[in-house]
C-alpha cells in the first residue's frame, strides 16, 4: 500500500511539473508569435481614447463611421478603436473598417480591437480607443497597431 502511495505522489508531481513546462513553453510561443505580428504590418501610433458623444464625435454619437451602432453604456466592452484618416486605404493607409488589429505599447488596453471609426482630419498616425462616459483619461505615444 505504501509502495502504491508513494507511486502515486511520483507521477502526480511528475504531472504538475510536466504541465508547467509546456504552459511556460505555450506562453513562450505565443510571445515569438505577438513579435512576428509586430514586425509585419506594423505602424507606430499615439493612442488615446474618446466617449460616444456629440463633443467628441458628430451629431449622430452612437453610429460609427463604418455604421457599427455603439452601445453607450457598455461602450468600453465593444473593443473599438477609431483610427485618423491617413491610417485608411480610402486617404492611403492600409486599414478598413472592420479590420482587426493588435494593439501592444498601450498599457492596460493592449489586445485585439476592431476598427470602426475615422478620427477627425486634423490627426495622423493616431488612434482612439471607445470608452464609456466616465473612464478616466488616458494617453500613450509609441504605440504599435499592427494587422492581424
Amino acid at each position: 500500500m505504501r509502495k502504491a502511495l508513494y507511486i502515486l505522489i511520483f507521477v502526480s508531481g511528475f504531472n504538475m511539473v510536466y504541465s508547467y513546462i509546456k504552459q511556460v513553453e505555450n506562453e513562450e510561443r505565443l510571445s515569438k508569435l505577438e513579435d512576428l505580428i509586430l514586425m509585419q504590418n506594423s505602424i507606430k501610433v499615439t493612442a488615446t481614447m474618446y466617449n460616444p458623444v456629440v463633443g467628441q464625435c458628430d451629431d449622430d454619437p452612437l453610429i460609427t463611421a463604418g455604421m457599427y451602432k455603439i452601445n453607450p453604456n457598455k461602450a468600453s466592452d465593444h473593443k473599438w478603436i477609431a483610427v485618423s484618416r491617413d491610417l485608411l486605404k480610402r486617404w492611403g493607409g492600409v486599414f478598413n473598417y472592420g479590420d482587426k488589429v493588435y494593439i501592444s505599447g498601450a498599457g492596460h488596453k493592449n489586445g485585439i480591437y476592431t476598427i470602426v471609426d475615422t478620427m477627425n482630419k486634423r490627426f495622423q498616425k493616431r488612434i482612439d480607443f471607445l470608452e464609456t462616459r466616465g473612464t478616466k483619461l488616458y494617453k500613450y505615444n509609441n504605440v504599435v497597431l499592427a494587422k492581424l
